[in-house]
């Protein structure tokens, strides 16, 4: 099996920058581009109206802040491994579905995704990217932790 595109969610977390580091050292071995994208819920506090602007503009900040240091280091770890490269930031609700639809439309092959490996009730409570989009994926997906 050859890759040709492989996308790299990231968050800026510790395991989405190893997984970038795999993602690019795959990318270089099979000679695949990488679609490195950070997802940014628009409306987290949806279902809690009293929550006030400043909490909103606090969560903003800090996902726009987490976003492009996630895309930095995934951009600078293609760029070591001399693999080109292209980042979006989707402001979509719903991580994993938006990483999944953005594997589809830009005709990504395989997606690098780092886990936090939550268990028991922070993975009830906070959820786990990586296993929906495991679920939810049409192409392999590689988990790194």
């Amino acid at each position: 099996m050859f890759f040709h595109k492989i996308l790299i969610p990231t968050d800026g977390s510790a395991t989405a920058q190893r997984a970038a580091l795999v993602a690019a050292d795959l990318a270089k071995r099979y000679g695949a581009t990488l679609e490195i994208v950070s997802v940014i819920d628009p409306s987290p506090f949806i279902y809690f109206p009293d929550s006030g602007g400043e909490a909103m503009s606090y969560y903003m900040e800090a996902s726009e802040a987490g976003a492009k240091q996630g895309i930095e280091h995934a951009e600078d770890a293609a760029t070591t491994a001399g693999v080109a490269y292209a980042s979006h930031v989707l402001r979509e609700h719903g991580p994993a579905q938006s990483i999944v639809e953005h594997a589809k439309s830009a005709g990504c092959d395989l997606i690098v995704i780092g886990s936090h490996g939550r268990r028991g009730l922070d993975a009830v409570l906070l959820g786990s990217v990586a296993q929906k989009v495991l679920t939810l994926a049409p192409v392999p997906v590689f988990v790194i932790k």
